[in-house]
């Protein structure tokens, strides 16, 4: 006699709760992530910190951590999380549910390379993040000391240490040295 295994549904969640730790739900499944290395978690707070110290005073919308559930479809259930990331104000519903995971695809997405991580696997989220309607998606290789830059309607680009990130369309304005970063 076969069996059929449940999936589990974002809703599943949101009236449950996550597990323990840090998890992802991929098609109905959740998968645990791996906790991050020093280096991995100095080189996103500087990143995050620096996104924040502009987005805030200027209430451009909501900076997202490594903890923020994004719903990307709820059939099946996928929700990712991204290492950092940006949602524009007047993309965030009125009256929204602050309780409930985020149902609005970010405008920026950062994902950081692991050295558990097969570089491969993370492009693959990132193309995935683009694919769902990302603008922006920033790639950091923490060994090599690049930011490799992914928008949507251009070719990538590689930024080295010796650059400076920019927001593009989704941030105007926004500046940061790469040196700030890989520094941390």
């Amino acid at each position: 006699m076969a069996t059929t295994t449940r999936l589990t549904t974002v809703e599943d969640l949101e009236q449950h709760g996550v597990p323990e730790g840090r998890w992802e739900l991929i098609d109905g499944k959740l998968v645990e992530l791996a906790l991050s290395s020093e280096q991995h978690w100095t080189i996103g707070s500087a990143l995050i910190y620096r996104i924040s110290a502009y987005v805030v005073p200027r209430q451009l919308g909501i900076v997202l951590t490594p903890d923020a559930g994004v719903v990307l479809s709820t059939d099946p259930s996928v929700m990712r999380v991204p290492d950092g990331g940006f949602i524009r104000a007047d993309r965030l519903p009125a009256g929204r549910d602050r309780r409930r995971f985020l149902r609005v695809v970010p405008d920026l997405v950062v994902e950081i390379i692991s050295p558990n991580d097969r570089a491969a696997e993370v492009i693959a989220k990132g193309m995935m993040w683009l694919e769902a309607g990302v603008t922006l998606f920033w790639l950091v290789d923490p060994d090599a000391e690049t930011v490799t830059v992914f928008e949507r309607g251009r070719g990538p680009r590689t930024l080295t240490v010796k650059d400076t990130l920019d927001g593009g369309d989704v941030l105007p304005g926004f500046q940061l040295p790469l040196r700030d970063v890989f520094s941390a």
